[in-house]
C-alpha cells in the first residue's frame, strides 16, 4: 500500500486494522510496539494524536527494538478537524524486528499487535522471499538486456580467507574501477548506529551530543547508502546497517568545519518531507 494511500486512510480510519492503527496519546511504549509489529506484517500507519516529537521518537526506538529500525516517517494529518501525526511505517526488511522490553516479536492480528505465531513467521520468511524473487528476476532482466558486446566476468584473487572467500584487493569510491573480492564487513564496517552514535560523541569530546535522530537525518540529506557510499556504510542481508570508522571521521570533520551541521541537516530533512516535529 502507498503512502498516500496509508496517509488517506490515516485521516478518515474510525477504528484499528491490521495497516491501521489509531492511539488517543502518545506513549512512548505502546507506539514502538505498535511501529514493530506493523513493520514485521508488511508496513502500514501508526496514527497519534496531537504532534509527535520525531526526534524522541527516534530516540525511543533505538533502546526499545532490534535491529535497529527507523524506516518511518512522521506526517501530520487532520482527524475530524483535529490535529494528529500519522507514522507511515515500512516493512522490516531481512529479519523481524524485536520488541526489546519483553523480548518478543509482535505482528498485526486484525486492529491490534500481538505476540507472533508460528504463521506470522511463516509469512514473514515468504515476504522475504518473495522480494529475493524479484530482485533475483530484475538481475537477471539486466544481464539479458545488457549492451552488446558486454560481458559477465568470473574474478578470482590469489588471496582467501580461512573460510576460502576472497579477500579484499581495494575499497575504492571510484565509479569506474571494478572491485574485485570481498572485505570483512564486521572489520571494514565495525560500528552498528549505537556504537556509531557512542563513538563520534567520544571524538566530539563533550562539544555536543548526537543522537540516532542526527545521524538519520544527516544519512537522508547526504544520501549516504550502501549504494552511494560503501565505505561508510555496509547493509547485511540479515541485520541492521554498520558503518566505518571512515562515516565517524566524516561526522566529526562536518561538526568541525560547522558546528551547525547537524541541526542544519534536521532541519533540512524534516523541511523535505514536510513534517514537523
Amino acid at each position: 500500500m502507498t503512502s498516500e494511500r496509508l496517509l488517506k486512510r490515516a485521516a478518515e480510519a474510525t477504528r484499528s486494522s491490521k495497516r491501521v492503527q489509531l492511539h488517543a496519546s502518545a506513549d512512548a511504549t505502546e507506539i514502538a510496539r505498535d511501529i514493530s509489529a506493523m513493520a514485521n506484517s508488511g508496513g502500514g500507519v501508526v496514527v497519534v494524536a496531537g504532534v509527535v516529537e520525531e526526534e524522541r521518537l527516534h530516540e525511543e526506538l533505538e533502546r526499545r527494538v532490534e535491529p535497529e529500525f527507523d524506516g518511518f516517517e512522521a506526517h501530520p494529518v487532520v482527524r475530524a478537524g483535529t490535529p494528529a501525526t500519522a507514522l507511515v511505517v515500512e516493512a522490516a526488511v531481512g529479519m523481524p524486528l524485536v520488541f526489546v522490553d519483553d523480548g518478543e516479536l509482535y505482528f498485526r492480528r486484525g486492529g491490534r499487535s500481538s505476540r507472533a505465531h508460528g504463521n506470522d513467521v511463516r509469512d514473514f520468511i515468504l515476504r522475504q522471499l518473495n522480494a529475493t524473487r524479484r530482485q533475483w528476476i530484475a538481475n537477471i532482466r539486466q544481464v539479458m538486456h545488457a549492451p552488446d558486446r558486454a560481458e559477465v566476468a568470473i574474478v578470482e584473487t590469489a588471496d582467501r580467507d580461512e573460510e576460502g572467500r576472497p579477500t579484499l584487493i581495494r575499497l575504492t569510491t571510484d565509479p569506474h574501477a571494478p572491485l574485485y573480492g570481498q572485505v570483512d564487513p564486521d572489520q571494514s564496517h565495525p560500528y552498528r548506529q549505537k556504537e556509531a552514535i557512542a563513538e563520534a560523541n567520544r571524538r566530539l569530546d563533550g562539544t555536543r551530543s548526537v543522537n540516532a535522530f542526527d545521524v538519520l537525518s544527516v544519512r537522508r540529506v547526504y544520501d549516504i547508502t550502501e549504494a552511494s557510499r560503501p565505505e561508510f556504510v555496509h547493509v547485511p542481508k540479515f541485520g541492521s546497517p554498520q558503518y566505518s570508522d571512515a562515516f565517524v571521521d566524516w561526522l566529526v570533520e562536518q561538526d568541525a568545519r560547522d558546528p551547525g551541521f547537524f541541526e542544519a541537516a534536521k532541519s533540512r530533512y524534516l523541511a523535505t518531507r514536510g513534517s514537523r516535529r
